[in-house]
């Protein structure tokens, strides 16, 4: 077998032109596969982080009735106990909305506030290192850092984006002036931004502290922000604008939706959505194979061209080889593991190059050039990927290099001779 590897080096030293340029189309091939691929998962990955699916997709938002007599289909903590008793239900989280005004340094915004457990209020992203937990019960809000949009200067009615040019709002230790309604006689009170949750347009706070201060504050016995009975009296139960669902698993989701509004509610879940987006990229994602594929597959019609040219131009060193003694078999080895040397050589040039695109240009040039986020991942080459793709080169140069090596393998030793 040392000898069939002797012979293969020196053949491909002593065609040395002709072995780049057919390196060279493999190269090509593999980092046409490799990049767009990689591309391709690159893409999946940040557009599914954007929409939320890696932990939002398991999340079902329900919207009970607010006003009116159908009392059994509002959120009350009687209901949402019912809730969390289904099967498949992991957590229900309620959510207590207020319509508010805010107020800081000349700015104005008209929002909610949302009131949820200290719970889900754990799981999210902050911008500041700080415990989101207030033993003493005191209420604090957690700032969106793009809930900017919904300020404006109340003197010349310019957006916070317009003055700052899209800036992140950071408000952390700020007191905002809060007006809970929009009616002449509505409460007020002063609160405070103990904290700012990354890439969220939303304001939350802890859910019992604001029960309390929404009853502090209350000028009648109607709490702002919760329904009336048909006299204009208070209910005597917290009235949820909506409850996050936790579903156990992501197959458990359309199965509870379903649930969901043959009971009444009004209920939705980003799975729909993600599901579209995931067939979505699973298209593109093999169209971008598809592309690469044409590359590699001209590449291979390149060994099988060198490999032919080859076994013709050394019928003599065949017919020789035979006198001496090759077997047929030694014969076929020799041709095929000079082709799946070629198609290794490509790949693994292709494969480095590939890291190159990757690293170099789609996830810092032309996240440059795009203005996007330095965290942005445009490019993924994954370890399957690297692997798969130098060994399907090396296998595709084996079998382009199969017929000219059989007709090789058959050829008599008187006939090569004479050629």
């Amino acid at each position: 077998m040392k000898w069939i590897w002797h012979m293969c080096m020196v053949n491909i030293r002593q065609r040395g032109i002709r072995t780049g340029l057919t390196v060279l189309g493999v190269v090509i091939g593999v980092m046409s596969i490799v990049s767009l691929l990689g591309i391709g998962i690159g893409l999946k990955s940040e557009l599914l982080t954007l929409t939320g699916a890696d932990s939002a997709v398991t999340e079902i938002r329900v919207y009970g009735i607010t006003e009116g007599n159908r009392k059994d289909k509002m959120l009350t903590d009687r209901s949402l106990a019912e809730l969390e008793e289904w099967e498949g239900v992991s957590a229900v989280y309620p959510v207590l909305s207020v319509d508010t005004l805010l107020e800081n340094e000349g700015f104005v915004g008209y929002g909610q506030i949302l009131g949820v457990p200290q719970e889900y209020l754990e799981t999210m992203n902050l911008v500041h290192e700080t415990d989101t937990e207030k033993p003493d019960g005191r209420l604090e809000l957690l700032m969106g850092n793009q809930a900017g949009i919904f300020f404006f200067r109340n003197t010349t009615g310019q957006s916070y984006d317009e003055l700052y040019k899209d800036e992140k709002i950071d408000w952390t230790g700020k007191r905002l002036d809060v007006t809970f309604g929009f009616q002449y006689d509505s409460p007020k009170g002063k609160l405070s931004v103990a904290n700012m949750i990354d890439d969220s347009y939303e304001i939350y706070c802890e859910l019992d502290a604001l029960k309390q201060y929404l009853k502090r504050i209350a000028n009648t016995d109607v709490i702002p922000g919760q329904p009336v009975n048909a006299d204009e009296s208070g209910y005597k139960e917290w009235i949820y604008t909506e409850a996050v669902i936790e579903a156990e698993t992501v197959d458990d989701v359309d199965a509870l939706v379903k649930k969901l509004q043959d009971s009444g509610y009004q209920a939705e879940s980003d799975k729909e959505f993600v599901d579209y987006i995931q067939h979505v990229l699973q298209i593109m994602q093999i169209v971008l194979g598809g592309i690469g594929m044409i590359a590699l597959v001209v590449s291979v019609i390149g060994i099988g061209n060198t490999m032919t040219t080859a076994v013709y131009e050394r019928t003599q060193e065949i017919g020789l080889l035979k006198v001496l003694g090759c077997d047929p078999e030694e014969m076929l080895s020799l041709f095929l593991l000079e082709a799946g040397i070629l198609g290794g050589l490509g790949g693994i040039v292709g494969l480095a190059l590939s890291y190159g695109v990757a690293e170099l240009l789609m996830n810092k040039l032309v996240v440059i050039w795009l203005d996007l986020p330095k965290d942005t991942v445009l490019s993924v080459i994954p370890l399957w990927l690297a692997a798969a793709s130098v060994c399907f080169a090396v296998l595709m140069g084996v079998l382009a290099g199969m017929i000219p090596a059989k007709w090789a393998m058959k050829l008599k030793p008187l006939d090569a001779m004479l050629r």
